[in-house]
């Protein structure tokens, strides 16, 4: 059993944008419940396709796409004062590296915890 559309009603035209109608969408969850959620678009196809893409984008947006940037500032802070200790043959950059991975961990669950408020 999936998802689906069941009944789709034309409510009005939209007061902000012409030529755009609100409908409201009433969707079948896999458990059997039901509930309406109102969409906008040029005609019904649009509407529903409207609504699938913005489902897509809310399950992709919760996957923390914000990750990829953390990897890659926490691959910058380990490479650069590595290169820095070799070429300069000082250990205080490798305390260096040490102390923005820790920052930058702290830094990682603090915007963990911000994107996930409820």
């Amino acid at each position: 059993m999936k998802r689906k559309a069941v009944d789709c009603v034309l409510i009005r035209e939209s007061k902000t944008n012409e030529g755009y109608f609100r409908y409201d969408v009433t969707i079948e969850e896999k458990d059997g419940r039901r509930h309406v959620v109102p969409t906008y678009g040029m005609d019904m196809q649009d509407a529903i396709s409207r609504l699938i893409w913005n489902e897509r984008i809310d399950k992709v947006g919760k996957s923390n796409t914000y990750s990829i940037v953390f990897l890659i500032c926490w691959l910058t802070t380990i490479i650069v004062p590595s290169i820095m200790a070799a070429i300069y043959n000082n250990p205080v950059w490798i305390f260096c590296s040490i102390a923005f991975s820790i920052l930058l961990g702290f830094v990682m669950v603090w915007v963990d915890k911000h994107f996930n408020k409820k």
